[in-house]
C-alpha cells in the first residue's frame, strides 16, 4: 500500500521544466526560486505585490518584450520556453550554435495572436538548453585555466585531473537532443582546436596537422592528403619502429639481390608499421608501408617509401594496448585520452576519417 501511494505521489508531481527540481506550487511550469531567477536573467521588473501568478505574469511581460500582444495563455507559455531557450543560447560562447538560434527565432516570430498551430522547428525541452548552458560554462572555465598550463612540464597527477576535469563534454547521450548536440560538439571542437594549437600536443607537428584537417563543421568532410616533407621523413627515419622495419625487409628479401618490392599484395607482417616516436604515435596508428628497394653504384641499398594510413579513431584502448613507452607513463596517458575522446568525437562528426599518404626517398646510412 505504501509502494502504490508513493508511486502515485511521484507520477503527479510536478518538476520545473527548467532545473528539472519538483515543486508543489500552483505554477505550471515553474518553481517559485526559477520564476524568481527568470526576472532577473531576462531584466524584467519584478511583479507587483497585487499579482498573484508571477509565472503567467512573466510569460505576459515576455510577450510584450517580443511586442506580441492579446495571446493566449498557451501561446504565452510556449513563446516563454522559446523566449528563454533563446537567451541561453545566446549566452554560450561556443561556435555552430547559429542555425539552432536561427529556427528558435523562426518560431518565435511565428508565433501571434492570428497564428493557428504553434511551429516547432526544433524540438526540445527547457530543461535540456539549461544543462547545455551550465556544461558551456563549465567548459569555459577549465579551458582558460588549461590557456595557462605548461604542458611540458606537467605532471602524472595533473594530467589525470586534466582527464576527469574535460570528461563530461564527452557524453555520447548528448547526441539525442538537436540544442545538446549542436552545444556538445561545438565544446569538442573547441577542445581539439586548443589541442592542435599547441597544448598536449607541444613539439608533434605531424599529429597536430593531421588531426586539424579532420576538424570540420557540421556536414563539411575533410580531403585526403599527401605530404612530402624533408622534416617529416626525417621523424619517421629516425624513428626505431621505421629501422627495425626497414633492416627486416632487408634480411627476409635483400638478401644476395639487387633490389626488391613490398607492394598492396605482399604479407600482412612486411607491410605493417607500428611507430614508437610520440609524434607519430599520436598521427599514426597502424600505417601500411609499401617500399621499392635497390641497390646504388655504392652497393648501398636506397629507398623509395610510401606510408599510407586512414586517419579514424574507431575502437576504444586501453592503456596496455596504447602505449609508447613503458617509461613515459604520461605519454601513455595522453595517448590513451586521446584515441578515447577521439572515438566519442567521431561518433558526434567533429573528427572525421580521411586517408594520408606520406611519401619520403632515403638510403642505407642515413637512418
Amino acid at each position: 500500500m505504501t509502494r502504490k501511494i508513493s508511486e502515485i505521489k511521484e507520477q503527479n508531481e510536478k518538476r520545473c521544466i527548467l532545473c528539472n527540481k519538483p515543486y508543489n506550487y500552483k505554477y505550471q511550469m515553474f518553481g517559485r526560486g526559477c520564476v524568481d531567477n527568470l526576472y532577473d536573467l531576462l531584466k524584467i521588473a519584478k511583479t507587483p505585490r497585487i499579482i498573484a501568478n508571477k509565472e503567467l505574469y512573466l510569460c505576459t511581460r515576455i510577450a510584450w518584450k517580443d511586442h506580441k500582444f492579446f495571446l493566449s495563455r498557451s501561446k504565452k507559455y510556449n513563446l516563454a520556453q522559446k523566449y528563454i531557450a533563446l537567451n541561453y543560447l545566446n549566452r554560450i560562447n561556443l561556435p555552430f550554435l547559429d542555425d539552432n538560434k536561427e529556427k528558435i527565432s523562426k518560431d518565435i516570430n511565428a508565433i501571434s495572436i492570428f497564428s493557428k498551430d504553434i511551429v516547432e522547428s526544433i524540438p526540445f525541452k527547457l530543461n535540456d538548453v539549461y544543462q547545455a548552458f551550465n556544461s558551456s560554462q563549465k567548459f569555459d572555465e577549465i579551458m582558460n585555466k588549461l590557456k595557462n598550463i605548461d604542458f611540458e612540464k606537467i605532471d602524472e597527477k595533473i594530467a589525470k585531473g586534466y582527464i576527469r576535469s574535460l570528461s563530461f563534454i564527452f557524453d555520447l547521450t548528448k547526441k539525442s537532443n538537436p540544442i545538446s548536440y549542436g552545444v556538445f560538439y561545438s565544446m569538442q571542437y573547441v577542445f581539439w582546436q586548443v589541442v592542435v594549437a599547441g597544448g598536449i600536443l607541444t613539439n608533434k607537428k605531424l599529429a597536430a596537422m593531421l588531426l586539424l584537417n579532420s576538424l570540420s563543421p557540421f556536414g563539411k568532410k575533410p580531403n585526403d592528403i599527401s605530404i612530402e616533407s624533408d622534416e617529416i621523413s626525417k621523424l619517421i627515419t629516425t624513428s626505431k619502429s621505421f629501422k627495425n622495419g626497414i633492416n627486416q625487409l632487408i634480411k627476409k628479401y635483400g638478401q644476395d639481390k639487387e633490389e626488391f618490392v613490398i607492394a598492396d599484395n605482399a604479407l600482412v607482417e612486411d607491410k605493417l608499421i607500428r611507430f614508437d616516436n610520440s609524434d607519430l604515435l599520436y598521427a599514426l596508428h597502424d600505417a601500411t608501408m609499401l617500399v621499392k628497394a635497390y641497390k646504388n653504384n655504392e652497393n648501398k641499398w636506397e629507398f623509395e617509401i610510401k606510408i599510407m594510413d586512414t586517419y579514424d579513431f574507431t575502437d576504444f584502448k586501453d592503456l596496455k594496448e596504447y602505449a609508447d613507452s613503458k617509461d613515459d607513463k604520461l605519454t601513455d596517458i595522453f595517448s590513451t585520452l586521446l584515441n578515447n575522446l577521439g572515438v566519442v568525437s567521431s561518433e558526434y562528426g567533429v573528427i572525421n576519417t580521411y586517408n594520408v599518404t606520406i611519401k619520403l626517398k632515403t638510403k642505407e646510412g642515413e637512418f
